[in-house]
């Protein structure tokens, strides 16, 4: 379905469970930091409906390598799972921070969404955050 468009009830598929995601929730994006600045504290949450989250990774080099997250012990079932991990720096400048989550059934987010729908349930991309050191 094109954004805007009229649907086709034969093209509508019942959404059964909710797609794997993860958000960056520090630091914001935007966030300017001090030249020199050579380790950077993340955190986070993932969440994956009704199935559990097996992970988080981070990447500052668009993707070409990964890091995994520390995750913390969820509350219940359905809750968010929080994480925590510090990045290093390799200088100052302009980076891109991506998070991805991966559930139990090694799904994992995408770099673009694949599944639009109106309501944007289908929305999981891989969140981005630009930081800006010195």
């Amino acid at each position: 379905m094109v954004p805007g468009g009229k649907a086709d009830e034969k093209n509508f598929r019942i959404l059964e469970s909710m797609p794997v995601r993860s958000i960056i929730t520090n630091p914001a994006n935007g966030t300017k930091l001090p030249a020199g600045t050579r380790s950077v504290a993340l955190r986070g949450a993932a969440w994956a409906g009704d199935l559990t989250v097996a992970r988080v990774d981070v990447s500052i080099d668009y993707g070409q390598t990964w890091s995994e997250t520390t995750l913390a012990p969820v509350r219940n079932r359905y809750d968010w799972n929080r994480w925590t991990t510090t990045l290093t720096l390799p200088s100052d400048g302009y980076f891109e921070i991506w998070a991805r989550a991966m559930d139990s059934r090694g799904r994992m987010q995408p770099p673009v969404a694949p599944n639009w729908n109106p309501q944007g349930y289908g929305g999981n991309t891989m969140q981005r955050v630009a930081i800006l050191i010195g």
